[in-house]
């Protein structure tokens, strides 16, 4: 099937428009929020001193105000239509946003006590045909609406059972709440968090038996194969956890986190927690984590498994908001949660914290397969994004075929190419902005090549050797951790997994 992508039309630079206020001396400054119908709306509020630093927000209207975080108060509050906020000292600038599709409103605090705020979209992706989800959420479901609204998701699963702790009483008999025909959160969600790794089970049909966070004890396949025959959406929550691709072969993941929660919106977590160190010499600094995660994720793709990438934002536990990391899924103009899981499990998408980017070969978009003895493939690639735009990359195999720059406007990269493919080749796109506080981007996940992916020894061989070292690791728990004979089941478990890389 041939697939058309809407008109994208040049961009300008867009950079956050800025609102003076009148009078000056004030302690308090109150905000009208509107959106671009002049509708009262729900944002996200900010307050940042001259040297660019976020501080906490203190509201006197609402008195109640929604966090934008529970742990890290600077990261915002969230408010819908008015608010009155009071400063703590002279220099401040105000922040309102409300999610990826609208351009972040900046106001010079110290001119004035009163603004009246309308929000402008720079992009809108359902009329595209593009949906959005944040798949890591870690918030109580009573504060769902107002987060959702305020960033702009339309779909929105909350883990409510994570490991030995929930925020359920009993086990939803609606799981799935409709706020607007565009906007669905869910609560039937769990996540299993432990020394092996981590996972999210989405949507899952009961309960399922999760195990402490230091348990290293039963290994997560039982877990796993439980929360497929509760017909759950598996996503491996991260590519560099020790256990993943022992996982990945005994029990197929439907995606894999690359737009991860370590990429934060005023930084990024330098690290692999309890995960596989990356090489600091090869992968140096913030963007040497990103292409660390990239080269993980295109292991896997030569490896032979056809796996989309995922995204998940941890809002309520690492310092993102809402949405800060979302994976967009094409469906056209007919959305509901259902179809948005269908969509990701096939590959339809690409994950992001900030630009937007299209991709096709042949017309056809990520998740398709193009037909076996496909030799010249027509790829066009299209980034865009609100602030400015570094490059875009094509990437085949794993390897970057293509690097583009903007020219006729920072904001926006196209490239049209042909390139000649093989059977079992697959083909995706990157692109990163420009910003010298985080790693920006976004990523697609891949088009194939034939029905029959290419199994490359290379790949085969380094996911072999990472089981290796997880095995060791796994003999030299102390016996309080593991005992003799659990220590060889899993084991056994790693050596099952690794004849599939062979």
């Amino acid at each position: 099937m041939m697939h058309v992508f809407p008109s994208l039309k040049p961009l300008p630079v867009l950079l956050a428009a800025a609102f003076l206020l009148e009078a000056a001396g004030a302690e308090t400054i109150r905000l009208w929020i509107a959106d671009e119908h002049g509708r009262p709306a729900a944002a996200r509020v900010r307050l940042r001193n001259a040297q660019g630093q976020l501080q906490p927000v203190r509201l006197t209207k609402p008195a109640d105000p929604l966090a934008a975080h529970p742990r890290f108060p600077e990261l915002g509050a969230i408010v819908k239509g008015e608010c009155s906020i009071s400063l703590p000292g002279s220099g401040l600038a105000v922040e309102v946003d409300r999610g990826a599709e609208y351009l972040p409103v900046r106001l010079a605090a110290a001119k004035g006590p009163v603004a009246r705020v309308r929000l402008k979209r720079w992009i809108d992706m359902a009329a595209r045909g593009w949906w959005s989800a944040d798949l890591h959420i870690h918030r109580a479901p009573p504060e769902m609406p107002l987060l959702m609204e305020a960033s702009g998701l339309n779909f929105a699963p909350a883990i409510t059972k994570w490991n030995q702790s929930t925020n359920l009483e009993a086990w939803p008999e609606q799981p799935l709440i409709r706020l607007a025909a565009s906007r669905y959160y869910s609560v039937n969600n769990a996540e299993d968090e432990r020394p092996w790794g981590a996972a999210l089970f989405l949507g899952l049909r009961n309960p399922i038996t999760l195990y402490g966070g230091k348990a290293e004890w039963p290994p997560p396949v039982a877990t796993w194969e439980e929360a497929k025959r509760n017909q759950a959406f598996i996503d491996q929550e991260k590519i560099i956890w020790w256990a993943a691709p022992v996982m990945a072969a005994l029990v197929r993941p439907d995606s894999i986190g690359v737009a991860n929660n370590h990429f934060l919106e005023e930084g990024l977590l330098d690290s692999e927690a309890w995960g596989r160190p990356r090489d600091r010499v090869k992968y140096p600094g913030f963007r040497g984590f990103a292409n660390y995660v990239f080269d993980l994720y295109y292991t896997w793709l030569s490896a032979g498994m056809r796996i989309p990438a995922s995204a998940g934002s941890a809002n309520g536990v690492l310092a993102n908001p809402l949405g800060y990391s979302r994976s967009y899924v094409f469906l056209g103009h007919r959305f509901t949660p259902e179809t948005w899981f269908e969509g990701q499990r096939a590959g339809r998408n690409f994950v992001t914290n900030g630009p937007m980017l299209f991709l096709s070969a042949n017309g056809e978009m990520p998740g398709a397969v193009l037909p076996a003895g496909t030799k010249r493939v027509r790829i066009s690639l299209t980034a865009i994004s609100r602030g400015e735009l570094e490059t875009a990359e094509l990437i085949v195999n794993g390897d970057v075929v293509g690097s583009f720059e903007p020219r006729q406007s920072p904001s926006q990269v196209k490239a049209l190419r042909t390139i000649t493919v093989a059977g079992g080749d697959w083909i995706a796109a990157r692109c990163f902005e420009k910003n010298s506080r985080t790693v920006r981007f976004a990523h697609t996940s891949p088009i194939y090549v034939s029905s029959q992916p290419r199994r490359d020894p290379r790949a085969l061989a380094r996911l072999r050797e990472w089981i290796d070292r997880y095995m060791e690791r796994v003999r030299a728990l102390p016996a309080e951790s593991l005992s003799e004979p659990q220590k060889e089941q899993w084991l056994s478990l790693c050596r099952e997994a690794r004849k599939r890389y062979l």
